[in-house]
């Protein structure tokens, strides 16, 4: 054998025995050293069944491989494994693996606490080395790496036990590879796999190991479960996912490198199905069956988003508050927001504003969307559901100058709904949109108004608008129309409001210059009813919800670039319209609530702007009550207030006002209609209001009733002011004409005696009395009947205040036609009625010039036979009266007024006719008054036993005052002044009257002394003391007396003498001296035969030569004791001792003195009679005391006294 032969038999025997190794023994050592050493590093049973090498292919296999665990499957098995060894890894010094495949692997992982895993104690078992190393890695590359048939079962006992489960994983890797020159070469991975039941793909190109990483791979995933992940999340989510499958269809593209930043670039399509999200509690928060994204380019990490199509379906949001104000999202966030580092909130903020990111969009849709809405804050909770929700975005993009289109639509609860439609842009902000909503009611909204309302509003609501927004003109909105139909609303016990439509039309605003327009705002058919509570407070504010008090507001600082910008809000409603409408009002503040109605109402207002009011034309109608017709025409300015136009009301009813009279009236308006027809221009200035106007008016039908016997006061047919004008600051007014025609007034007394004209304004109560301010008044002024005035005390004087400026009136004329005075007493025994008609006339020319006077002329009929007629001249409208009147009123016959002569005086009156001529003058507040009566052929009647009658001799009156014609003239002039406060004409008349009966009564001769106008007192007739005899003066006196009495037929009279217990006795002796010697001569006189036939001693005159002669005659014939001489003779004495002696012995008894008034009774008897001529059957003589002191003070003792008595 030779020696090559040797070597190559000893070479065969090598390399068959190393095959034989390698494929026989190689295999069983590194299957036990594997399974040992696998074991020693997991601490489990590895299970290798089989390990093939073949040398010819360098490929090994592995079968059969299992990491037991102890209990469960195997932690990592495979059926097969095989690698293929490339012989270029010699010579290229690296590891090239030309094949890698790895059939049917399995992994079974369990994580049993958070970061520990069934595989946790491996790693833990590997020895920690130290830091490895550097030098030049190990090049390799592993090509055609396959993996099929690979499952992962993965139980996350952590989680609640939750599995996961990869099936029928596939994956083919072409090569990876460090070597240099494969590096930069493209890898094409595929990766397939059913994640959970969920197809998964991967597929792409990558540079793994290159310098500059690069990879392009294309995902795919359909239906993947998303609940089972979210259990992975870093945070554990504030909802539960319950359902959610997720679909991926994805281009992705990575790079990066040194020179550049990282580019992640994502394409392709993903979709989200049946989303269900809950909140915590199990309430549902969202819904989507379907979202699908179509992304153009997605430019992750520089922040640029370009999505072709972003598409929803059937979304459905559940939105709720609970009663403490939070929102969901506030309670799902509750206690998870972690305060922030404030450095790294600036950090943030910078790097935030370095970043350049863009969204954009072409198409989003979504469709057939729902919002479910709960709020529990309100009272009684809030909800709605918003469905159809369509919302479509055009062209969407968040670059500079990037417009977009858009189209939105919905419908609420099923009635409502809202379309918008437009463009907008996001950098810079814009908006050019129109908006339409329809069909909202305000009775949903209840909830909300209820802490500000007291009661629902209902109505339903329409809008439509452009809404416009840019910079810098800020929002615009143009175009808008509002309407609200069917809009009500209660409050009160029984009011409302309902309108048939609101409408606002062509309404715009402009946020720049803070200004809003309209067009018009019309308020159709409305139903406005309104109280007056009793409180005093009006109905519709009780639709108001009390507020609680606001805090005060924290003052805070405004910018003055802000403040300097903003502008005022001011607005232009250029028409403003109310048409049909009904306004019903009730005052509750009355016990019978007055009611009031206007219907047919329409208003129009133009130009309404603010807050600088500006002239508004207007135009009012209006019907009230059952024809009364309201209106107004002209312009109005609200702040500073003016009114220029006209103002007309007709047949205005007056009863239905009449609650709103003075609490003082106390009678009832039953009827009347005012008219009034105004052109006004009135303006309100520094507080007070000015202007002037200008029309006619007028009061038809008016009646009235006195409100205590419910008996009619006063009415007429009309009552009208023609063509008046003036002005009211200084106020001024002209009237052309007043016209009162068919006026009928009723005077009545009552069964009491009180009057009911002085019942029309009540009486203070004291209360009021008490409250009203105090005020001096003068004591009532006295009425003196004597004759030829009667004196009135002046009022006091007092110095005016500054005059205020004065008030020019003017009436043209006022006539009076056809008017009717009623007169009836029913305090009489028996009731007294009587009538004035034809009551007319004119007064022309009134005026409140000092200088111009109105002429009277006013007549009429007392029972349509006794004329009167008032004459002459008046100024009522100055500030000092003027009257210049004469009053004729002639025939009246006396008779009726029996029921007032026997209730009074006791008597009926038989007949009578009454004639008066009156003239009465007010100048400077003085009055002048003469008042002629002229009563014809008076007489009493059969008597009246009346308890009220006077206890005057009436008819001793008559008596005194009736002539022998039986005419009875009276001339009473009254005096006084009008500034007294008890001033009363009627009252100063009635004084003279009364004091002529007094005076008849207490003073019948005094009475008649004045009535002749001699100024003497009838009454008496004076007598030298102890005298008989009638003085040359008391003589005449009784002349002139003779002559009354003669004129008035019907006074008897009573004489009687009385003496003075003084001063008569003295004279009464020499008086008997006096009788003596006119005795003594006519003795003489017979004795001679010288005395005159039947002249008596009284009748003799003594003369001066003869009376000392008669003296001693008298002396001797005296039977007193008289002075003696010596002799016992009587002594001769002078006269004037002897005439002492006389008196001083002459006894004067009570005889002399009854007889001394009787001869004074007798001697005035006798004149009257014989000088006189009256009747003797007319006077009577008297007796009484004789002594009786007169009446009068300082009148003499020494008289006869007179008593007039009635025929």
């Amino acid at each position: 054998m030779s020696k090559r032969t040797k070597y190559l038999l000893i070479s065969a025997a090598i390399v068959i025995s190393a095959l034989v190794f390698v494929t026989a023994v190689l295999p069983i050592i590194v299957r036990n050293k594997a399974a040992s050493a696998l074991k020693e590093a997991t601490g489990r049973e590895v299970r290798i069944s089989s390990v093939s090498i073949n040398p010819f292919t360098l490929t090994a296999t592995v079968r059969d491989f299992a990491i037991a665990e102890k209990s469960g499957p195997p932690l990592f098995a495979f059926r097969e494994a095989t690698a293929s060894l490339a012989l270029a890894s010699v010579y290229k010094r690296a590891l090239i693996l030309s094949e890698l495949a790895l059939d049917t692997p399995s992994v079974s992982l369990v994580r049993t606490a958070p970061n520990r895993f069934n595989f946790s104690d491996i790693i833990e078992r590997q020895p920690k080395g130290g830091k490895p190393e550097q030098g030049k890695p190990l090049l390799f590359s592993l090509n055609n790496i396959i993996v099929k048939n690979g499952s992962i079962d993965f139980e996350d006992r952590a989680a609640g036990g939750r599995k996961h489960d990869v099936r029928n994983l596939q994956l083919t890797i072409p090569f990876i590879s460090n070597i240099p020159y494969l590096a930069d070469r493209y890898v094409d991975p595929r990766l397939a796999a059913v994640v959970d039941g969920a197809p998964f793909s991967f597929a792409g190109k990558l540079k793994p190991l290159s310098k500059s990483q690069e990879m392009s791979v294309r995902i795919g995933l359909k239906g993947l479960n998303l609940p089972q992940y979210l259990a992975y999340a870093p945070v554990s989510p504030p909802v539960a996912l319950t359902s959610g499958r997720l679909t991926l269809d994805l281009d992705l593209a990575y790079r990066v490198s040194a020179e550049k930043k990282p580019e992640l670039t994502l394409k392709g399509g993903a979709g989200l199905a049946e989303v269900r999200v809950d909140l915590p509690d199990g309430k549902p928060l969202l819904r989507l069956p379907s979202l699908e994204l179509k992304a153009d380019r997605l430019e992750v990490l520089a922040g640029s988003f370009e999505f072709g199509s972003i598409a929803l379906n059937g979304i459905e949001l559940f939105v709720d508050r609970d009663s403490k104000g939070r929102w969901m999202y506030q309670r799902i966030l509750a206690g998870r927001e972690k305060p922030k580092d404030p450095k790294e909130s600036k950090e943030a903020k910078g790097e935030k504003g370095n970043e350049k990111s863009a969204f954009a969009a072409k198409s989003f849709v979504s469709s057939n969307g729902t919002v479910h809405f709960r709020d529990a804050v309100p009272k009684g909770g809030f909800s709605s559901t918003v469905s159809n929700l369509e919302i479509a975005l055009q062209n969407f993009d968040t670059r500079p100058g990037r417009s977009s289109g858009y189209d939105l639509s919905l419908m609420a609860d099923g009635n409502a709904s809202l379309k918008s439609r437009g463009g907008f842009a996001v950098n810079p902000v814009s908006l050019n949109a129109s908006l339409q909503i329809a069909g909202v009611r305000l009775g949903r909204v209840w909830p909300y108004l209820q802490q500000y309302l007291t009661a629902p509003v209902q109505g339903t609501v329409g809008l439509s608008a452009a809404i416009l927004y840019a910079e810098p003109d800020g929002l615009r909105v143009q175009k808008g129309d509002l309407s609200i139909d069917g809009l009500s609303a209660r409050y009160g016990s029984n009011d409302g409001f309902d309108l048939a439509t609101l409408q606002v039309k062509d309404a715009s605003f402009q946020q720049n210059s803070n200004r809003l327009e309209v067009g018009e705002i019309k308020l159709s058919r409305g139903n406005l009813s309104l109280s007056r509570e009793a409180d005093g407070s009006l109905s519709p504010l009780s639709l108001l919800a009390k507020q609680p008090e606001a805090k005060p507001a924290t003052p805070h600082k405004i910018r003055k670039e802000t403040a300097g910008k903003s502008r005022a809000f001011s607005y232009l409603v250029k028409r403003f319209q109310l048409d049909g409408f009904k306004l019903a009002f009730v005052d509750k503040t009355y016990e019978e609530p007055p009611r009031f109605t206007l219907r047919n109402t329409s208003l129009t207002l133009s130009n309404l702007q603010g807050p600088k009011f500006a002239p508004m034309p207007m135009n009012f109608v209006s019907s009230y009550g059952k024809g009364a017709a309201l209106k107004a025409r002209g312009t109005l300015t609200p702040a500073p207030f003016r009114y220029q136009g006209m103002l007309s009301v007709a047949r205005l009813p007056i009863r239905d006002f009449e609650p709103y009279f003075p609490d003082s009236f106390n009678f009832f308006v039953i009827g009347g209609n005012a008219d009034l027809s105004l052109n006004l221009d009135v303006a309100s200035r520094n507080g007070k209001t000015t202007g002037r106007f200008k029309g006619s008016a007028g009061v038809r039908d008016f009646h009235s009733i006195d409100s205590v016997a419910d008996q009619d006061l006063l009415k007429w047919e009309s009552l009208q002011f023609d063509e008046f004008q003036g002005e009211l600051e200084p106020f001024s007014l002209s009237i052309r004409q007043v016209a009162l025609n068919d006026v009928y007034s009723r005077i009545i007394i009552r069964k009491d005696g009180s009057l009911n004209l002085q019942d029309l304004i009540k009486e203070e109560t004291p209360q009021q009395a008490a409250e009203r301010p105090a005020t001096a008044t003068k004591p009532p002024a006295v009425a003196t009947a004597a004759p030829p005035a009667v004196a009135v005390a002046d009022g006091a004087s007092s110095t005016p205040a500054a005059a205020p400026p004065r008030r020019q009136v003017s009436v043209g004329s006022v006539t009076i036609q056809n008017g009717t005075l009623s007169f009836t007493d029913n305090h009489l025994p028996q009731t007294f009625n009587s009538t004035f008609y034809n009551l007319g006339g004119r007064v022309s020319g009134l005026s409140s010039e000092e200088s111009k006077f109105a002429d009277v002329d006013l007549r009429g009929n007392l029972e349509n036979h006794s004329p009167m007629q008032i004459t002459g001249r008046l100024n009522p409208l100055r500030d000092d009266l003027f009257v210049d009147l004469k009053v004729s009123f002639r025939d009246i016959e006396l008779s009726p007024v029996t029921p007032y002569s026997g209730t009074y005086l006791g008597y009926e009156i038989d007949k009578g006719k009454l004639f008066l001529d009156l003239k009465y003058l007010i100048e400077k507040k003085q009055l002048s008054s003469e008042n002629r009566i002229f009563i014809d052929q008076f007489t009493f009647g059969n008597k009246v036993e009346s308890k009220e009658a006077t206890n005057l001799p009436v008819r001793l009156a008559i008596a005194l005052l009736k002539d022998r014609k039986g005419e009875i003239h009276l001339d009473l002039p009254v005096t006084g002044r009008t500034d007294d406060p008890q001033f009363s004409i009627w009252r100063l008349v009635g004084q003279v009257l009364k004091n002529l009966l007094v005076k008849a009564a207490t003073s019948p001769f005094a009475l008649l002394s004045s009535l002749t106008g001699g100024g003497q007192d009838f009454s008496m007739v004076q007598f030298e003391p102890g005298s008989s005899s009638l003085s040359q003066g008391e003589s005449q006196k009784l002349e002139k007396l003779a002559k009354v009495l003669a004129d008035r037929p019907g006074v008897k009279m009573e004489v009687k003498g009385f003496v003075d217990k003084a001063k008569d006795p003295e004279g009464y002796r020499q008086e008997l001296l006096e009788r003596k010697l006119q005795h003594e001569k006519y003795l003489y006189l017979a004795k001679e035969q010288k005395s005159a036939e039947g002249e008596s001693g009284a009748a003799v005159k003594l003369s001066e030569e003869e009376y000392t002669r008669l003296l001693k005659a008298v002396y001797k014939k005296e039977k007193f004791p008289k002075p003696r001489n010596a002799l016992g003779l009587v002594k001769e004495l002078p006269a004037n001792e002897m005439r002492k002696l006389i008196i001083a012995n002459t006894v004067v008894a009570e005889t002399d003195l009854q007889s001394l008034a009787r001869e004074r009774a007798a001697a005035v008897f006798n004149y009257l009679v014989s000088r006189g001529g009256l009747p003797a059957e007319r006077l009577f003589q008297g007796s009484e005391d004789i002594y009786r002191p007169p009446a009068q003070e300082n009148a003499p003792r020494s008289r006869v006294e007179f008593s007039a008595i009635a025929r």
